[in-house]
């Protein structure tokens, strides 16, 4: 399948804001693969020195420990980069990445990239923007399994992917995630089992916190975004105080 620059260039997060000539170089160079949901795009063993986009369709990207437990910490939708290079890293050498949905996947291999950063230097100022903000990404969800309950975690995940993927709705008290979530992937990333997620998500949807429209879509409320994670009933009663 062909597509045009323009395309490319409205899809990739990562040339927002680089000069045209820029922009048009890494389009020229970039390899793209469309993936399937489920299937696995790296490993480990098969991770290369390259700089990778989210076109279309999101990833995730996950480590196994030594008992197979999987952790994911990182979610990545539309326009996202991340990659592996000799001369920096965006952390994910040891990680495996996934499609969560059909995907449409584009890499530019380290060599090619180093080459156009050389003529185009914002190039690498945007790739080290983007590998502090993964780190900061991966250390954020560390430091979230500190917190106690897996409550308090769920509650931090979401809004985490709300401030990421949300739909803004003008005066509207709930907000959407564009994010497909299961309560395994939910699970997955805050050090819990599906059967304890499940539970909790439940209660928090009694609690008027969250709503699920469909399958695997979340909205949350306005006190999650808000910082306010009580739970309705005691938003009333402050309500009915004040």
């Amino acid at each position: 399948m062909e597509f045009s620059k323009l395309w490319y260039l409205s899809k990739i997060g990562f040339l927002d804001g680089v000069p045209e000539s820029a922009s048009n170089d890494v389009v020229d160079c970039i390899q793209h693969t469309d993936y399937r949901r489920g299937e696995i795009i790296r490993t480990p063993e098969t991770f290369r020195d390259e700089l990778c986009f989210i076109k279309t369709g999101c990833v995730r990207i996950f480590t196994v420990n030594h008992k197979g437990k999987e952790f994911t910490y990182s979610l990545l939708g539309p326009g996202s980069t991340f990659g592996k290079m000799k001369t920096f890293s965006l952390n994910v050498q040891e990680s495996y990445v996934q499609a969560v949905d059909d995907t449409h996947f584009c890499s530019v291999n380290e060599e090619t990239f180093l080459k156009l950063s050389e003529k185009h230097p914002t190039l690498l100022q945007k790739a080290l923007q983007e590998l502090s903000f993964r780190l900061e990404e991966r250390e954020e969800m560390l430091k979230s399994l500190a917190l106690d309950h897996v409550r308090d975690r769920i509650i931090h995940l979401l809004q985490t992917l709300h401030n990421r993927y949300y739909e803004p709705r003008p005066n509207q008290q709930y907000h959407s995630i564009h994010f497909p979530l299961t309560q395994q992937e939910i699970a997955n990333m805050v050090g819990s089992t599906r059967e304890v997620v499940s539970t909790i998500l439940r209660e928090l949807a009694e609690e008027g916190l969250v709503r699920f429209p469909k399958r695997k879509r979340i909205d949350v409320h306005d006190s999650i975004i808000k910082e306010d994670p009580n739970p309705s009933y005691i938003r009333n009663l402050f309500i009915e105080n004040g």
